[in-house]
């Protein structure tokens, strides 16, 4: 090979780098969570419950954002709305084997004991929610968070005035 067709060869070469590295594959899997150790984004406490917690994946980076309760994901992505928050991936742990679970998958109910008390729960199933519980959407459960953030800044408020 001429020095001019190894010269040519390798800038068409150094051309096509551009294409691999616009082809790489975020991922979009559940992470694996060190438990007692990795610690929630929105609230700083540790996570340690693996049949309710939460996780969210950036669609455009692939990081993942870990919660110790579905309601502080809920909560985290209506504070901080980053830029993909409505293609963000969300994954909440099933509430009686800890598989993770795409929230748009989940049948979620409430009321249940969680982390940080916003008392939803998620299921492979409508089978697996336990009797007496409320079925609820993503949407409802959105609300009740969001209901319940507000409430809990408002007594926080109100003890502070008079504390």
């Amino acid at each position: 090979m001429s020095r001019l067709e190894r010269r040519r060869t390798f800038l068409i070469l150094l051309s096509t780098l551009p294409l691999l590295a616009c082809e790489r594959k975020i991922d979009l899997s559940p992470r694996k969570v060190k438990w007692d150790q990795d610690v929630c984004t929105r609230c700083a406490m540790l996570l340690s419950d693996p049949l309710n917690s939460a996780q969210i994946i950036d669609p455009e980076t692939g990081k993942a954002f870990m919660f110790d309760d579905l309601g502080c994901a809920i909560a985290w992505l209506d504070e901080t709305r980053p830029a993909w928050h409505a293609d963000a991936v969300v994954y909440v742990n099933e509430a009686t084997d800890g598989a993770w679970l795409r929230l748009e998958e989940a049948v979620l109910a409430t009321p249940y004991i969680t982390p940080m008390s916003f008392g939803i729960a998620a299921f492979r199933s409508e089978e697996k929610v336990d009797d007496g519980k409320t079925l609820l959407t993503i949407s409802e459960s959105r609300k009740m968070v969001l209901d319940a953030v507000r409430e809990r800044k408002q007594k926080s408020a109100t003890r502070g005035h008079h504390g």
